[in-house]
Parts: structure tokens; sequence; C-alpha cells
């Protein structure tokens, strides 16, 4: 596995929710073991427990991934005819050898590519594209298979492992090709972003949507209390808010460099 891959997973998942309650609750036993200001451990304390309540219960997650998906409505199939390509950005597969076919996607993976099957059965001059690895190499060549299985033959790219990889894989492909990019709907975003800075107009599908799970309108009680599921899904809205911030304050340095 690529250094740089592994060491961006790594800061990654420090800079999620969950990865800054771990420093925050570590930096609280550090100070509980060696400090001497009662004061210092009690803020990194409250701070570290309401982070996590807040990101492990429905309200953060829903109002973090609502802007993201905000605006992304799957389009009528007329307005699809004519494209070339149905592009399927997975979300996470496993590839570790041994598994059944049926084992190596995510729930999220499987409804991305529900979703370009129910196109495929509309659209039968749209060729289906899944494009995406796992952290262990082969990732949508499982996907492939799976479409067999169902009777569509598709293409693969296992190589990319990630959204911005997956562009640039592309890029020559689908330069002057008409193309629909299917992924969640929060990740959308992040997807036309990198799309785009590469000379590439694709159209947004949305697959899934994932703000619903954490919707609580009508109020239970049951929503006070903390739950990992929500805590999963406060990781997917900033995963996508960091990935966004850092292109664009890169490509924003990079062109004052220029």
């Amino acid at each position: 596995m690529p250094v740089g891959f592994l060491l961006k997973k790594v800061l990654l998942y420090l800079l999620y929710p969950s990865g800054v309650i771990f420093l925050l609750l570590l930096g609280v036993s550090f100070y509980a073991l060696w400090g001497k200001r009662r004061g210092r451990r009690r803020a990194l304390l409250f701070t570290a427990l309401v982070l996590y309540y807040l990101a492990s219960t429905p309200f953060l997650p829903y109002f973090l991934l609502r802007p993201l998906e905000a605006g992304f409505e799957r389009p009528p199939l007329e307005s699809l005819r004519e494209v070339d390509y149905l592009v399927v950005l997975p979300a996470r597969i496993y590839g570790a050898p041994g598994l059944y076919l049926e084992e190596r996607f995510s729930r999220e993976t499987l409804a991305r590519w529900l979703a370009a099957v129910r196109l495929k059965k509309e659209l039968l001059r749209a060729h289906l594209l899944l494009v995406g690895g796992s952290l262990e190499g082969p990732g949508s060549v499982y996907l492939a298979e799976l479409s067999r299985e169902c009777g569509i033959e598709a293409e693969f790219l296992d190589a990319p492992r990630d959204t911005i990889s997956s562009v640039a894989a592309l890029k020559d492909k689908l330069s002057g090709k008409r193309f629909v990019v299917i992924t969640s709907a929060h990740h959308l975003r992040r997807a036309l972003y990198l799309f785009r800075r590469v000379g590439l107009k694709p159209l947004p599908y949305p697959a899934v949507y994932l703000s619903h799970q954490s919707r609580f309108r009508p109020f239970h009680l049951i929503y006070l209390l903390p739950d990992p599921v929500y805590l999963e899904l406060t990781n997917e809205a900033v995963h996508e808010y960091l990935g966004l911030a850092f292109y664009r304050i890169r490509d924003l340095l990079l062109r004052r460099e220029t």
C-alpha cells in the first residue's frame, strides 16, 4: 500500500470527530497522570464528551449532511438518453481473499451499484463503468462480477483507491463523452468539483441520501441516546467537508503560485 495513501487515511481519521475525541481523551489521560492543572483537564474532558454526544445523536449529522445533499435530485430519464457511460464510484469494498461475493460490499456501495443497474436497464446504449479499488487492491472487479451474475456487462477499473485518483484515471477515457456520475448525494459535491477541474462535465445522479438516517422529526426520546450509527454518519459528512476544503485551498494556492 502506498505510504502517501496510508498517511492520508490516518490523518483523515485523526480529523474525524471520533479521532478528535480519541486525542482529547488521550490528552485527559496524560493530564490525569502527570498534569497539575485540574481546570484544563476538566475542559478537555468536557469538550470530548460534548463532541462525542453531538456526533453520536442525530442532530449534528443531520445538519452536516443536509447542505451537502442540497440541490441534488435524480434527473428524469429522458435527459439521460444520450449518455455514453454510467460511472459508478463505489464506497467501501472489501478485497481480502476468501470472502463470498455478498460479503465484499458496504451497504452504501450496494445502493450506488443498484441505482446504476436500474439506470442501465433503461439506458441500454450506455456502458456501465465501475471505478475504485479496495484497501487490499481488487475492488470494482467484484462489482463487475456481481453485475455479470445479474446479466449486465460492466467495465471496471481497480487501480484508483479514492475519488481524485478515479478522476485522474477517467480523464482521457471520458474526454468529450456524455456520462453520468452515480454516487451518494453527500459525495456528489466533491466528486463534481474534481471532475470539473480536469475539464470533464458529468451529469450528477444521487444514488442514496444519508441525511434521512439522522432525521429526528417526529421527535422521540430515543434520539437523545448516543448511537454509533450517527457517529459514522458524522464522520462521513466531515470527510466530505475536509476533502472539499483541502482541494479548494490547494487549487487556490497553486493558482497564486502560477
